[in-house]
């Protein structure tokens, strides 16, 4: 035992205490790298939609006269859409649902919007309207009701960034379609018509589709847009 002291001296001056072998056979984890934050979520932030339409318009002499895109946002599903002055329209909430477009204008623009089925909206899907958050002032909603307006129009008098219009299905929820008919949106056609850059009621500029980045004219207008939404 006498022989073995100096032995455990020098073990112990090695490895300043004996509890180095249990740190051996008991090693501890390793500490989490910084790589590990790149591993983090990426941001879910939603991308912009597409434009449906993005288009300079030009006036009969070939001046500039602003640029237009639309967009769509999300549909929404058994609400009624902030539609003024149409109570005549007898919305039933439950059973609607509503598609926004949004029109970024330049100040002053004016136009005739119109939507229209095609030969893939189904039969079944009852009524179909568009109603725009700013008309030329003169618009009363559902007059002759049924059925709702098919046509509206904006004028953009006051300069905002953009002008929302909605399109409505009046029948889109029922049990067999609780969740409502967005397939039925892409069937239907957008027009843009009679294009206007007003200084006043009575006074402006009539304009005209110029370079188009996304959409087309009219096939039976040049002078007008015509877009499916979707």
């Amino acid at each position: 035992m006498r022989r073995l002291l100096p032995v455990c001296v020098v073990v112990l001056a090695a490895t300043s205490g004996c509890g180095f072998l249990n740190d051996l056979s008991h090693p501890e984890a390793p500490e989490p790298q910084a790589a590990t934050e790149a591993s983090a979520p990426a941001s879910t932030t939603p991308a912009p939609p597409p434009p449906l339409v993005d288009a300079d318009l030009r006036m009969s002499g070939g001046a500039p006269g602003g640029h237009l895109v639309v967009t769509l946002g999300r549909a929404r599903t058994g609400l009624v859409p902030p539609v003024h002055d149409a109570q005549a329209c007898h919305f039933d909430g439950p059973s609607l649902q509503y598609l926004p477009i949004e029109f970024a204008t330049p100040p002053g623009l004016a136009a005739h919007v119109e939507i229209s089925t095609g030969p893939a909206t189904p039969a079944d899907i009852g009524d179909v309207g568009i109603f725009v958050e700013s008309n030329g002032g003169d618009q009363v909603y559902c007059s002759d009701f049924p059925p709702l307006p098919r046509r509206d129009k904006f004028w953009n008098q006051s300069g905002a960034p953009t002008l929302t219009a909605w399109v409505v299905l009046d029948q889109a929820v029922t049990p067999a379609t609780p969740a409502g008919r967005p397939e039925v949106f892409p069937t239907l056609q957008l027009r843009i018509s009679y294009l206007r850059l007003l200084a006043g009621p009575t006074s402006g500029r009539t304009l005209v589709p110029g370079a188009l980045g996304v959409g087309a004219v009219c096939l039976d207008d040049p002078a007008a847009i015509c877009v499916p939404l979707g």
